[in-house]
């Protein structure tokens, strides 16, 4: 059996590891000059690249990220390919990113750096918190879920959360679903979230109608898909200071156009789609290739099928 494995996602301490545990299998590193292989283990982006139709021993594809907008999952299925993510591998460090972009605009951080440059002693009172606030997550998955269990420990007033099946999730308040579920959650919320997939449902999601509805005083915080906001509208909501701020790890377009008025806005915190960056992130997919291999050979369902 041969199988390609992106070798920048198995520790080097740990590859001899990988052939001890599975030494019937021939593990290969460059993907479009190994076109017998029989699964995938590697990024979205290295698909693009190929003709998957050329792979004629493929059967099961497990990708490097959670997210697979840019992978046509259901034409992959359609071929009879099993295809998982990396589902749960991100949210740990994503949910941590989210109370820092929450903690940056709460406790002014970018105040402060301002005043070290100039060596000015002025502080700053009356600071909002995330205490006995209203919380709103669209997206109630793993990341969604990972941020609401972490920002149940400031005690907001509730945690709300947008999905599309109306059952409970846990670490949420109360569960919302459809448009009009959309708008509560949004007009609710001192802090909205933004934690769903992209897909056609979602694309353009928030809107200037949507945004509309926003508390003056929230914040919006996107570790989405820049897709899932008109870019614009929300330009125009932040410029005329209708929220607080927005905290964006993603944009639409990525990278962010230098001439982007977003850059210039001082009620906005932009990072570089890195929301997910850790150093646990090598060793947890790399245990997930263990765990999905496994069972995989032992024709078992592997996680996070798609």
């Amino acid at each position: 059996m041969k199988i390609f494995i992106d070798k920048k996602f198995i520790p080097k301490k740990d590859y001899q590891q990988l052939l001890d545990m599975f030494p019937q299998v021939e593990f290969v590193h460059d993907f479009e000059n190994h076109k017998d292989i029989e699964a995938f283990f590697g990024l979205n982006s290295l698909l693009e690249s190929v003709d998957i139709d050329q792979y004629k021993n493929l059967e099961w594809v497990q990708l490097y990220m959670a997210g697979f907008d840019n992978v046509d999952v259901e034409g992959l299925k359609a071929k009879g390919l099993l295809v998982s993510n990396a589902r749960d591998i991100f949210s740990i460090t994503i949910a941590e990113d989210i109370i820092a972009k929450t903690l940056y605009f709460n406790r002014n951080i970018k105040e402060f750096i301002e005043n070290m440059k100039t060596k000015t002693w002025q502080p700053i009172w009356k600071d909002p918190e995330i205490y006995n606030s209203t919380i709103g997550i669209i997206g109630t998955g793993s990341i969604g879920q990972e941020t609401a269990k972490r920002l149940k420990s400031f005690s907001p007033k509730a945690i709300l959360g947008h999905r599309r099946k109306d059952e409970s999730v846990e670490y949420f308040n109360q569960i919302f679903t459809g448009e009009d579920g959309l708008e509560e959650v949004i007009k609710n919320s001192d802090y909205l979230i933004l934690a769903m997939p992209l897909n056609d449902e979602t694309k353009y999601m928030i809107d200037k109608d949507k945004l509309s509805l926003m508390k003056k005083n929230a914040i919006l915080i996107n570790i989405a898909r820049g897709q899932v906001i008109v870019q614009d509208d929300l330009i125009q909501v932040l410029e005329n200071n209708q929220i607080r701020g927005a905290a964006l790890d993603v944009t639409d377009p990525e990278p962010l156009p230098k001439d982007s008025k977003l850059w210039d806005l001082n009620n906005v915190l932009i990072t570089p789609h890195n929301a997910s960056s850790s150093e646990y992130m090598v060793q947890r997919l790399f245990d997930l290739t263990l765990k999905n291999l496994q069972l995989y050979l032992e024709n078992k369902e592997v996680k996070y099928l798609l």
